[in-house]
């Protein structure tokens, strides 16, 4: 009975040290036995140079990665972030050139090359036995796993950005078969993403759109009745989107762009002169009318008759007494000053009504009217 518990207790003190070996040797893979120092923030260049194929490459712009060759379009960052995983992969097995077979694990040529800034990998052959690939650098080959070769020999069409316009590509008029899109279309396709892009191979029939930012800037598309496929004729490219947009046009539409605004400001303006402008009032100045012009013009002869279409102004207003007398009108008279006190308020009528009547006034020259 104690033969068995001593066994089982041997067995697993056995799997617990197999257990710590295997972590630590894991844990000193991820730690420092990677294929490269490099950092993914910091990279500036990538390039991947086949055999019988056409270099690929790709620079960061401040926009994100852009494909520079075969092609000046915007990268797909996922297709990027993909490729770039490869430098912080773990190396299974390294060994110096000089003591490896590079005839036996096809490291003879460089038929695979990817260049990361200033170092550059090339690619051999499979293991047989682990299936992982053999990669040289800086004079030391290394066994990794081959996950990122589909990415190594992926064609150029598959770097290139699914986005339909490119990255800060913000157009402020667009035409469909020469008639202005509306500005809700123009902001709808900045986010349009194609399912997939492929080589435009042959000529494309569809109707032309055109999208510009500026007179310089200018993106011209061929679409098809669909609306689903989007053909770029400058690069080559075509773009095949999932769901159609909705192009709306709007004719009224006008074009912002300098050219337009140029014409405008292109229209000549005639300077306005004063002296032209006002020369021939102040070279005969009018003359002052005289007492028997304007204001001071005497009546016309009351006794003249009148055209018949003339309207006649509203009859004036005459009051009179009860005994048919017209009203005296009362006139005020000056009140007389005393400079006794010079200089007081009362001497200059401050703190007084001016339009006040007078006490000693006479209202009317009619005893009777004082008891009316």
């Amino acid at each position: 009975m104690k033969g068995r518990w001593l066994i089982n207790l041997l067995l697993a003190v056995a799997v617990m040290v197999v257990g710590i070996r295997m972590q630590q040797e894991l844990a000193q893979t991820d730690s420092g036995s990677r294929l490269t120092d490099l950092s993914a923030a910091n990279l500036q260049l990538i390039e991947i140079a086949r055999d019988g194929e056409p270099l690929i490459r790709l620079g960061r712009s401040g926009y994100g990665w852009r494909l520079e060759e075969p092609m000046q379009v915007d990268a797909e960052p996922a297709q990027v972030e993909r490729l770039l995983g490869i430098l912080a992969t773990p190396v299974h097995r390294s060994v110096p050139e000089e003591a490896a077979a590079i005839d036996e694990i096809g490291l003879t040529t460089t038929r695979l090359r990817l260049r990361l800034d200033t170092l550059e990998l090339v690619f051999g052959g499979i293991d047989p036995i682990t299936q992982d690939r053999y990669v040289s650098a800086e004079g030391v080959v290394h066994l990794i796993d081959d996950r990122f070769y589909p990415s190594l020999i992926a064609p150029p069409v598959l770097y290139v950005s699914r986005h339909l316009l490119p990255r800060g590509f913000e157009p402020v008029f667009g035409r469909i078969g020469g008639t202005p899109l509306a500005s809700k279309v123009l902001k709808d396709l900045e986010s349009v993403v194609a399912e997939r892009v492929e080589p435009l191979s042959g000529a494309f029939d569809g109707v032309g759109v055109e999208l510009e930012v500026s007179e310089d800037d200018i993106l011209a598309f061929r679409v098809s009745p669909d609306r689903k496929l989007w053909a770029r004729p400058d690069q080559r490219l075509l773009y095949v989107l999932a769901t159609a947009p909705d192009l709306v046009e709007n004719p009224a539409a006008i074009d912002p762009t300098p050219d337009a605004r140029q014409a405008v400001a292109d229209i000549p303006a005639d300077p306005i002169d004063p002296e032209e402008v006002f020369a021939p009032i102040m070279e005969k100045p009018t003359p002052p009318l005289s007492l028997s012009e304007g204001l001071y013009a005497p009546s016309k002869d009351p006794d003249t008759i009148l055209p018949g279409d003339v309207q006649l102004g509203k009859p004036p207003e005459v009051r009179l007494t009860p005994d048919g007398e017209m009203p005296a009108v009362a006139r005020p008279r000056p009140r007389p000053r005393t400079m006794t006190n010079p200089g007081t308020a009362e001497d200059y009528g401050l703190g007084q009504d001016p339009f006040a009547p007078d006490p000693e006034m006479d209202i009317t020259t009619d005893p009777d009217r004082l008891d009316r």
